[in-house]
Parts: C-alpha cells; structure tokens; sequence
C-alpha cells in the first residue's frame, strides 16, 4: 500500500487537469470510429472505403459498436474513457518510475507528462493515443514488477496493438526476449498473443474490404491525397524537432541525460524505457519508409519514456553505491531537476494553449453537432439530392447522426443554379479553427442564387437550393 499510494492521487491529478481543459468533443479519428461502430451495431459492415476516412482500429472500432446504444451519449461516453485513459496513462507513468527507481521520482514524471500540451490536446479531442498509451505504459508495470512476466504483458500489448501497429514490434521484441529464457513449450500462448494483434486486424480488413492490407493500402493513399509529409528522410529529420515540440527542450534534455546516465550508472533501473523508446523510434522510421503520414504524435510513446528516463534520473543517487559514482549521480540528479523546473513557466503556457484550443475547437464541433440536429436542417438533408460540406471533417460528424446517406455529402462548394443543400462555415474563424489552421478543401462561401438559410448558429450556415 505505501508502494501505491501515489496513484490515486495521480488520478486526481488527471482528473483536474481534464476539468481544467474543459469538455472534450469527438475529434475526426473518433468520429470516424462512431460512424462504424454503428454501423457494426446494425448488422452491417463498416464503410472503411468512404472517401478521405482514416485508418480504422480494431478495437476502437469495437469500443464505439458496445457503445451505440447509448445514441447521442455514445460521443459522451467516448471523450470520458478517454479522460480515464489519460488518469491510467498518468498513473502507469508514476507506477513504472517507481517500480524502477523512487515513488517521489514517479510523482515528478506524472506531473510532467500531464502538463504537455500535446498530451492534453489528444485527450480532448477524444484520441485513440490515449488508451495505447496507457496500455503500454502498464505492460511496462507488470514487467518492472516481474522480470519476464509473459503472459499479462503480452496481452496488454495485443490490446495496444488492435490500437497502433507500433506495439507489433515492442511484442515481437519481447517474445524473442522470452524465446532465449524459456524452453519452446512455454511459447505456445506468448506467441499466439504477438501474433493475435497484426492477425486480427488483416483478418478485420479482409472481412470488411476484401484487402488484409487494406489499411496499409488506404492510409498510403490517403497521405497522397492530403499531402501529408512521407519518407523516411522526413522522419529521421522529423525526430529532434518533434520530441522538443512534444515534451519541450528542458525536459527533453532531462530525459536523454537520464537515459545515458542511467546506462553508465543504473542499467537495469533505464533497460525498459530504453528498449521501449529504441523500438518505438524504429517503428517511426519504418513508418516513414513505408509512405505512410508521418505525423508527430507518433512520437508520444518515446516522450513518455524519456519522461519516465528523466525520473529515473532524478532518483539515480539513490540507484548507485558509495563513492564516486554516487557523486556522479548527484551531479546528474541535481542537473534535471534543475532542467525540470526551469521548464515549469513552459509547461503553464503549454496547458494554458491546450486549454484555449479545446474551448475554441470544441465550440465550433458543439456548434456543428447542435446545427444538424435542428428539425430545419435534417428536413432539407432528407429533401436534397446532395450536401455540400467545407472539409472532409465534417463528414463523418454527418454521418454519426444516421438519418444522412454517405454517398451524398460531398466536399465543395455549391454553384449558382446547382441543387442541393451547402453547409458552410459562418466566419473565416471558425473554419480556421475547425479545419486546424490548415487551407481547408473549400473555402468560406455565400449562399448560391436562390438558396435559402435553413438553420445557422455562431459557427456554422446551412443553406438549401432544393
């Protein structure tokens, strides 16, 4: 019990932390996901061949179908597990740290990762991130706990797994880990738990698309289409800069140093976070080299590890014997915390940002999802041939609401004399925000000759030509 003590009180941490950001929404990975749990739900296949969807998870997927009963509250349901998600990432942070090093190193570590701004973004907006790294983190718990634990570990990573193929390779790393320690008898179940991830979810393309390599296939294509950044020379290039992005030069810094530190002076106490954080950058270049989207938060396992490496750090005097190494450790000690504290003013200006990003972006998805519920605007959907939206974001928003056919909500402009109905945005601000500051696919339009405002708020405009 005074091992585990601190975990509750991470929990509270999170919990504030997610108050203090206030309510999340369904971002576009999440939305996607309620469309195909319904549609699981019903009886019917998943539509992962619908123009610009993201690449489908498995067990996110499987999540949103248990949670279509609940209708609208599905999206509610969605953003609190997802709130839980980050408590349990908080507290397998602290519990690992402490595991391998000091509890009061753990604390440290926990406060870190929930003050990153990223961080707290992926929790608002509803992001499978969360739950695969939380599960990651705890696999790595039950491993500091018991050196070779197995089982237990390898099944947490097959839930990782149904969420993020980088997981694959932390299992299949593990297993051979585990292949050099046990007799080829005891491998039956650890290698059918590595395989069952990457197994389940070629077997989940193939039934749905006919394509096991479906979501290989779709998300290369679909990078092309948004021109999103590919290649493994972007990646390599993209490493540095991204992790200071991620977790800020400070404590970046901090964790390297623990992590060479701790190979000089406490190996075993920084072998998980180091081999975690190696596998994770190899999967990110092989990410890369495979031409697929090369996107930053790919990099959030390896900052939670060099978080964690950091703690270890902080906690290395304790770690090391009498004598010089211990002066050593000291001096390193003394250096991160120094580095951790001077990163604080940083840290409350990351979550000060998160914060004003989910209050403006949440708003505009709020104001969105409140619009097209109006009887008005589902009236003129049902009456028009097709629908007209701004972004390929706005699709599966559509679509959650179930009354709206797939294949007429098309993005782009309506033109004078064309029929239909055009949903647009109602300021540039808040197609800025909703689009994430990026152009967007079609700009901020007025009504077409003789269409006629059916619903708007502070947000968004609907108008219909039908």
């Amino acid at each position: 019990m005074r091992q585990w003590w601190p975990v509750p009180a991470v929990i509270a941490l999170a919990t504030t932390l997610a108050i203090a950001l206030g309510p999340g929404y369904a971002g576009y990975d999440a939305s996607w996901s309620l469309v195909w749990g319904r549609e699981i739900a019903a009886g019917s296949l998943p539509s992962y061949q619908s123009p610009v969807a993201p690449t489908p998870h498995p067990l996110a997927n499987a999540v949103a179908a248990a949670l279509s009963p609940l209708g609208d509250g599905g999206e509610v349901a969605l953003v609190a597990l997802t709130f839980l998600s980050f408590a349990a990432l908080l507290a397998g942070a602290l519990a690992v740290t402490a595991r391998l090093s000091w509890w009061p190193a753990g604390v440290v570590v926990a406060l870190v990762l929930g003050t990153r701004g990223q961080l707290d973004r992926e929790v608002a907006f509803a992001s499978i991130d969360l739950p695969f790294l939380a599960l990651v983190l705890w696999a790595s718990v039950l491993e500091a706990r018991r050196s070779l634990a197995g089982t237990p570990v390898l099944a947490l990573l097959l839930l990782a797994g149904l969420l993020r193929p980088e997981a694959w390779l932390l299992s299949m790393a593990y297993l051979a880990v585990l292949a050099r320690a046990r007799p080829r008898r005891e491998l039956r179940v650890p290698l059918a738990l590595t395989i069952g991830a990457p197994l389940l979810w070629a077997l989940s393309d193939l039934l749905v698309t006919g394509d096991a390599l479906h979501s290989l296939t779709g998300t290369r294509d679909l990078a092309a289409d948004l021109d999103r950044p590919t290649g493994f020379s972007t990646a390599l290039h993209a490493v540095p800069e991204s992790l200071a992005d991620l977790i800020g030069p400070l404590p970046l810094a901090a964790g390297l140093l623990g992590l060479c530190a701790g190979l000089l002076l406490a190996r075993r106490a920084v072998a998980i976070p180091l081999l975690i954080c190696a596998g994770s950058m190899v999967t990110f270049l092989a990410i890369g080299i495979a031409g697929l989207p090369v996107l930053v938060r790919y990099l959030l396992l390896p900052v939670c590890m060099l978080a964690v490496a950091a703690g270890i750090g902080l906690a290395l005097p304790w770690l090391t014997p009498a004598g010089r190494p211990r002066n050593a450790a000291f001096a390193v000690a003394g250096t991160i915390a120094v580095l951790l504290v001077a990163s604080v003013p940083q840290a409350v200006d990351d979550v000060r940002n998160a914060r004003s990003f989910t209050a403006a972006r949440g708003q505009v998805h709020r104001d969105l999802r409140a619009l097209i519920s109006q009887p008005a605007f589902i009236d003129a959907a049902l009456r028009c041939v097709q629908l007209r939206v701004p972004d390929f974001r706005a699709r599966p928003v559509l679509l959650i609401e179930g009354s709206i056919d797939a294949s007429r909500v098309v993005v782009g402009n309506l033109a004078d004399g064309e029929r239909g109905l055009l949903l647009t945005y109602a300021s540039p601000k808040a197609g800025l925000v909703f689009t994430l500051g990026a152009p967007g696919e079609a700009p901020l339009q007025a009504l077409p000759a003789g269409g006629k405002v059916v619903a708007r708020n502070r947000s968004w405009l609907a108008g219909a030509a039908c």
